[in-house]
């Protein structure tokens, strides 16, 4: 994947990139400092960092530039390090990002705190307060849903998709005082959201995000927005390899 990375560079395009903390383990505000404003300055070198608002309009539109690298960071879950370490640094280059929240991992107990990241990351980290997604929120960040549990939808039934989705959605909407029009489902990958939870989940948020089929603007017939994954912590290379595909609009 490196040599592979040194042969690649970041096409014209809007990549929508999905990432979940700085990196693994237990944060060192410092450090992670260190590596996420070297990660955010590596894509201002070649690119430009836009809002997810903006991102979506230019999709939908087709409005993207030939030669333009544009670049829409959101991340999944609700980690501290959003709020203690990525949310300053985008906001010292000017930039904005988005943050997919499980509300129920929120000011949750210990008990809930261990089992969500033993089975979402095993990692010992801590999740953002209400308090500090607030203020997210208020620097215009967009907050969008991840479902309260981060459950696996394709396992779900139908009533308990929508309770996910709807009780999540209304949660963030009752906190922050505002429309939450953007759902990120738990896990991302196509064969986790089946055409029923798409039904489901389509009759709440205006805009859908997966985190597969990256090389397409779109899935389920354009009704479904693609995201790329990757990590502050990956090398410069693994990142130019990874955003070295063309972009469709495939539908």
């Amino acid at each position: 994947m490196t040599i592979g990375g040194s042969l690649k560079s970041p096409k014209a395009g809007i990549h929508i990139i999905n990432s979940h903390y700085v990196m693994p383990g237990e944060v060192n505000v410092k450090k992670f400092e260190i590596i996420y404003e070297d990660y955010i300055k590596y894509f201002l070198s070649f690119g430009k960092i836009i809002n997810i608002e903006d991102a979506v309009m230019l999709i939908v539109n087709n409005e993207i530039q030939e030669k333009e690298v544009l670049l829409c960071l959101t991340y999944d879950d609700g980690f501290e390090e959003c709020y203690t370490v990525i949310a300053p640094i985008l906001e010292k280059y000017g930039c904005r990002g988005t943050f997919f929240i499980n509300s129920n991992y929120i000011e949750s107990n210990e008990e809930y705190e261990n089992e969500f990241n033993l089975r979402i990351h095993n990692s010992t980290k801590s999740p953002m307060n209400w308090n500090q997604i607030r203020g997210l929120h208020e620097k215009g960040h967009m907050i969008g849903s991840h479902g309260l549990d981060h459950k696996n939808l394709s396992l779900l039934s139908n009533e308990e998709i929508e309770f996910q989705v709807f009780k999540n959605k209304k949660i963030l909407e009752d906190k922050l005082n505002y429309q939450c029009d953007y759902f990120a489902w738990a896990y991302g990958l196509l064969k986790d959201f089946p055409e029923n939870a798409f039904k489901i989940t389509s009759k709440y948020h205006k805009h859908i995000f997966s985190a597969d089929n990256h090389i397409n603007y779109f899935s389920y017939k354009g009704e479904v927005l693609n995201r790329r994954h990757l990590e502050p912590f990956w090398k410069h290379s693994h990142i130019r390899y990874f955003l070295g595909d063309n972009k469709y609009f495939n539908k």
